[in-house]
């Protein structure tokens, strides 16, 4: 069970807590291979749902909701604080992005799983609809997945 002190909540791009996002994102999704977060081009989420998962206003879990035209949004950037993890907080995120997309409108989810990820997103009802390929930017295996919300 989640501390009653967890909070999910919005992130403003380019504030105090972005920069947190980019920290963690950078520990826990570029660092471990060599990379930095700097690496990617950051400039769209301008426009994205970035959502945080706050501990006494210390940020431990992130992901952000891409809005495509039409009836679709795309999950990026999940990343929990190692400490955290296993504890419910990607749930909780997921989830959250997730109810925002529904209240948008939009009728399904698409993201980009790393391949140790799959059976997490497995568990939150998204299927697997592509091969496992290694893309340019991370020398991991990721599949497509995506849900139809309801």
């Amino acid at each position: 069970m989640l501390d009653d002190k967890i909070e999910i909540r919005s992130i403003e791009y380019d504030s105090d807590d972005y920069k947190q996002s980019r920290n963690l994102r950078h520990e826990v999704l570029r660092k471990p291979w060599g990379h930095s977060i700097t690496e990617d081009n950051l400039d769209h989420e301008k426009n994205d749902l970035l959502l945080g998962a706050f501990s006494d206003n210390k940020l431990i879990g992130f992901g952000t909701l891409v809005w495509h035209t039409g009836d679709i949004a795309q999950v990026r950037y999940m990343a929990i604080d190692a400490s955290w993890r296993k504890s419910g907080i990607g749930s909780k995120i997921l989830s959250a992005l997730e109810e925002a997309a529904r209240v948008a409108n939009k009728s399904k989810m698409i993201l980009n799983s790393r391949e140790k990820a799959i059976p997490f997103y497995e568990k939150h009802g998204y299927k697997v609809t592509g091969e496992l390929i290694v893309p340019p930017f991370i020398p991991i295996p990721h599949a497509m997945m995506e849900k139809e919300l309801n």
